[in-house]
């Protein structure tokens, strides 16, 4: 316990954004993978992406390597939510025009929501310092 208290009592305000991403990724993973079950089909793609960019996530959280842990994060993130997006246009422009058969699915809207909050905490998460004391360049 103490171990996590040290670990933890070194982070700043960037490495607690990274973790609401990681934590807005699986959301957005499991909320994609039960909404991939409409008519509007599923990409496998985008939750190996998300995957890829969790597992990314959580190892950059523990170590950033190179100082570009957020960055290789969003590369992955970004490209899922690309797919996502490339996959479902058809399935949002029918929402907002009125003309789909079938209501936005409750799944459909929690996925929007995550993928929306993890892109935007994981943009925000690379513009501050992630260790305290860390002098940013």
């Amino acid at each position: 316990m103490n171990k996590i208290k040290e670990f933890l009592g070194t982070k700043s305000v960037g490495f607690y954004l990274q973790a609401a991403t990681i934590l807005l990724a699986i959301v957005g993973l499991v909320s994609y993978s039960v909404a991939g079950t409409d008519s509007y089909g599923f990409v496998a793609g985008v939750d190996v992406l998300l995957v890829f960019g969790i597992a990314a996530g959580v190892v950059f959280s523990y170590k950033d390597f190179f100082r570009a842990g957020p960055i290789v994060v969003m590369a992955f993130l970004g490209s899922a939510i690309g797919l996502f997006l490339f996959s479902r246009f058809m399935y949002y422009s029918h929402q907002f025009y009125g003309i789909a058969s079938d209501p936005m699915s409750g799944a459909m809207i929690a996925t929007t929501i995550a993928f929306v909050g993890m892109l935007v905490c994981n943009v925000v998460s690379a513009f501050f310092p992630w260790e305290k004391g860390e002098n940013k360049q």
